[in-house]
Parts: C-alpha cells; sequence; structure tokens
C-alpha cells in the first residue's frame, strides 16, 4: 500500500521536471559574424595632370548570425597595406540584437605619388558578446591606380607575306579610364624603304567612352619589288596626357640556301635506340615504384569516369562558383575569371570545358580574348565605328546604288586608291557588296535589294544625249 503511494507521488513529479526543462531557454551560442563587399576591384584614374587623385570607395554588407538570445558588438577596420592611413569606415562600430544585416560605406585615400598599378586592401569586422570569444572575418578589394588610361593591343602584330601581297593588322584601343575621351592615331615610325611598302590607316581619330574599346585597321600593301626583310611600322595613339602604341611588323621570307647532297640518315639509329631506351625507362618506372604504377592506372581508368550527368555538373563546388560567376558578370573572358576565382590554368580550363560541353555555358572570340555568357543569353553584337569617308560611301551608295568606283571617286572627290581601300575595308565588313556585270564593276549596300522596274534591261541613248556627269559614272 505505502509502495502504491509513492509511486503515485514520483510519476506526478517526474512530469512536472520535464515541463520546467522544456520551458527553459535554449543556451546562447557565440555570434559569428560575415563581411562582403560589393565589389573585388575599384578602379582608381590619376591619369589628369594636376588634379588631386580621388579616392577609392566602396560598399558592402556586415552580416550576424547565432547572436538569437544575446547582444553584440561588431566592430569594422581597414588595412590599406602600402596605401598607408586616410580611410575611412561607416559605421565604425554598431551594436545589434539578435540576427541580422547591415550596410557599410569605405573611402581609401590615395596619396599624390603612389605609382601605377593594383593594390590590395583588407576590411575587417569582429563581432563580440560577453562571455564568448570574439569572432572574426575579412574580405579583400583591390585598389587599381591608373596613371595612362590608354591600352593598346594586336592580336598578330608579326605577320609573313610575300612581294605584291596585303596584310591588315587589327588593333584594339582600350580606354581604362572613368570617362569619355577623344583618341587619335597615327603612324609614327616606319623602319623600311618607303617605296617598298604602303601602309594604310582606316581611322584617324575617335571617342571612346570609359571602359570600351573600339577596333583600328592598319592595312600594309607590299610592292610588287619588295625585298626579303622586315616592315616594321610604330602605330601610336593619344588622348590629352596618355599614350600607346604597338609595332606592327611584316616581313618576308629570304629563300633557302641550297646545301649540297650529305650522306642519309641512319633511321635504325636515329628511331630505333631511342624507342627501345624509352619503352625501358617507362617498363622500370610503371614496374619499378608506386607512383609510376599509380599514374599507369590513372592513365587508364580517369578518362573511363571523365563523363559527367549534366544534373551533377554544377554539383561540384567550384564548377557551381565559375558558373554563378559567368551569370553575375554575362562576357567575362578568361582571364578576369581566374583572378575572381584564383584558381590554376589547368583546373580553371577544365571546369570551363566540362560547363560549356554540357551547354551551361558559351564561348565567343572576341580579338585576343575569349568570352563566356550564359547558354540561353543573347550575345550583344558589336557595332562597327565607321570613318567619315567610309559614311560618306555608304550615304552614296543609298542614294546612288549600282555606282561604280570611279564614279564614287569623283562624286566624293576622293582618289581612286582611297576609294578601292575603303570598298576593301567595308566589303570585309560585309557592308558593301561588289557586284561585276562584264568589265563593269557596280557597288551595293549588302541590304540593297534592286527593285523589279530595276531589273529590265532598258534601251540605252546614245552617249551623245547623256549629260556629263552621268557619263562619268557610267565609266
Amino acid at each position: 500500500m505505502r509502495g502504491r503511494k509513492t509511486a503515485a507521488m514520483i510519476v506526478p513529479s517526474l512530469f512536472l521536471l520535464m515541463v520546467l526543462l522544456t520551458a527553459l531557454p535554449a543556451e546562447a551560442k557565440s555570434p559569428v559574424v560575415d563581411i562582403k563587399s560589393s565589389l573585388s576591384e575599384v578602379k582608381v584614374d590619376a591619369s589628369e595632370s594636376g588634379a588631386a587623385i580621388p579616392p577609392a570607395a566602396f560598399s558592402g554588407m556586415v552580416t550576424v548570425r547565432d547572436n538569437d538570445l544575446q547582444t553584440a558588438t561588431v566592430d569594422l577596420s581597414i588595412d590599406a597595406g602600402s596605401l598607408g592611413k586616410g580611410q575611412d569606415i561607416q559605421p565604425p562600430q554598431r551594436i545589434i540584437s539578435g540576427n541580422g544585416s547591415y550596410p557599410f560605406t569605405a573611402t581609401v585615400s590615395i596619396p599624390a605619388e603612389t605609382p601605377e598599378g593594383r593594390y590590395l586592401i583588407r576590411v575587417f569586422a569582429q563581432a563580440t558578446a560577453p562571455g564568448y570569444a570574439p569572432s572574426n572575418s575579412l574580405d579583400t578589394i583591390t585598389i587599381w591606380v591608373l596613371r595612362n588610361r590608354v591600352r593598346v593591343e594586336c592580336a598578330n602584330p608579326v605577320q609573313e607575306a610575300k612581294a605584291g601581297q596585303t596584310r591588315d593588322f587589327t588593333i584594339a584601343v582600350y580606354n581604362d579610364g572613368n570617362s569619355k575621351h577623344s583618341f587619335s592615331f597615327g603612324i609614327d615610325r616606319v623602319d623600311c624603304f618607303l617605296d617598298r611598302a604602303i601602309f594604310n590607316l582606316d581611322q584617324d581619330s575617335l571617342e571612346i567612352g570609359p571602359g570600351e574599346f573600339v577596333y583600328v585597321n592598319v592595312e600594309v600593301e607590299l610592292a610588287k619589288n619588295a625585298l626579303p626583310g622586315n616592315y616594321s611600322v610604330l602605330f601610336s595613339t593619344k588622348s590629352d596626357n596618355s599614350t600607346g602604341s604597338v609595332e606592327l611588323t611584316t616581313y618576308i621570307k629570304a629563300p633557302p640556301v641550297a646545301l649540297p647532297p650529305g650522306p642519309g640518315p641512319n633511321y635504325w639509329l636515329l628511331v630505333g635506340v631511342p624507342l627501345l631506351i624509352g619503352f625501358v625507362a617507362i617498363g622500370s618506372f610503371i614496374g619499378g615504384t608506386e607512383v609510376g604504377l599509380l599514374a599507369f592506372l590513372y592513365f587508364l581508368v580517369v578518362p573511363l569516369f571523365v563523363r559527367i550527368k549534366k544534373e551533377k555538373v554544377l554539383d561540384h563546388f567550384a564548377r557551381g562558383q565559375i558558373f554563378g560567376y559567368i551569370k553575375a558578370n554575362p562576357g567575362t573572358h578568361y582571364l578576369a575569371v581566374q583572378e575572381h576565382m584564383e584558381m590554376e590554368n589547368g583546373v580553371l580550363a577544365y571546369h570551363l570545358k566540362v560547363l560549356e560541353r554540357e551547354e551551361f555555358i558559351v564561348s565567343v572570340r572576341d580579338g585576343i580574348y575569349k568570352r563566356f555568357y550564359p547558354r540561353h543569353m543573347k550575345i550583344p553584337r558589336k557595332e562597327r565605328q565607321l570613318s567619315h569617308i567610309q559614311r560618306d560611301i555608304v550615304e552614296a551608295l543609298r542614294t546612288h546604288p549600282g555606282t561604280s568606283q570611279n564614279g564614287l571617286a569623283r562624286m566624293l572627290g576622293e582618289s581612286k586608291q582611297v576609294i578601292a581601300y575603303h570598298i576593301r575595308v567595308l566589303t570585309k565588313a560585309s557592308i558593301v557588296r561588289v557586284d561585276k556585270d562584264g568589265q563593269l564593276t557596280k557597288c551595293f549596300l549588302t541590304d540593297y535589294v534592286p527593285k523589279p522596274e530595276e531589273q529590265v534591261e532598258k534601251p540605252v541613248p546614245d552617249k551623245d544625249e547623256l549629260p556629263d556627269i552621268i557619263k562619268e559614272l557610267r565609266v
């Protein structure tokens, strides 16, 4: 009887204890802080002489988590490295209750004597709560101090040719500054006989916006009596206090010198002995060491597992990061992806190949660069900027389709050689087409379609009855 009463008292006590334990608050944790800047690189244009260098400005977000039941103090600071002091971050300190995020802004002053280059700075965040160890986070940003806004690149600055041939050089001129400027182009130095080569420049000046570039073409026409050797020219561009240049070379090979015939090679010694030594070395390497055995097994087994299912391509952490960066920055090129991801060449090339093969991204060649876009994004089409002579030719053919090159030269007051050169440039750009009707050559815009009545042959009046200008055009 007494045992039953004791059991009846213990059961309600245990139940009450469980209720009290459930109602107690959960144990607090050490807060975790994370800081992330909105930009990975900040460009500062210091090319203007005599002007103060503007500070580098950027912003970002601070996030605090695991801070449900307490209050944490967050402190922000900047380490500008070799740029020295003169940085500011707002707010430098903030008290936050529970979890949450808040923005910050920062500026870094650039000393006037700072040379051109890239400088790495660090942004630090520290969260502290009473009774717990502090939590730290940092983010890195690159500040690019630019002293010369002009950058000139040519994918193929050296080309081989033969006497009487023509070579075209495509040059990319970049404006790395933060504002729009006018750039002039010219040829400053020619290292060859002027009567053996002719250099033609299709643009003399253009305006280029910040971060943009234009293509300029230089045509080198070698004379039929050009001798073997190098024909070089220095292409230069200028904008205010900034200059850039690239040397272009067209060369003619000298004919090979005929040598007297010698004894024939001994193929047994040249091929058999190296093959025998190679087989012995490979066999010793594979059979005598674990490294060699593993290398041989990897060579046989790894190709069987290269193929990845499409639905699992993005499961790889690095590959998912690369795809996300291309989606956020469509048109980015290989070096930019490598700099952002900080990967080795072979690793990055492999992941890009997998993403392109499985149709997540597409690549487009852009001069010396290879740019990447998401698969289903419409790739922007480049627009070619025309010189004033090329614009006059297009307008003349728009109003007088079918005009000959001699007729265009008379209408525009230019020489036949100049018109012929620009017609070739416009033809390569698919803007103009040239049709031949017997000995008569006619020029049309590529989007011009003759009307039905224009296709019917009409009787040609006597030459004496035609006005002078019509006679010249027909010639």
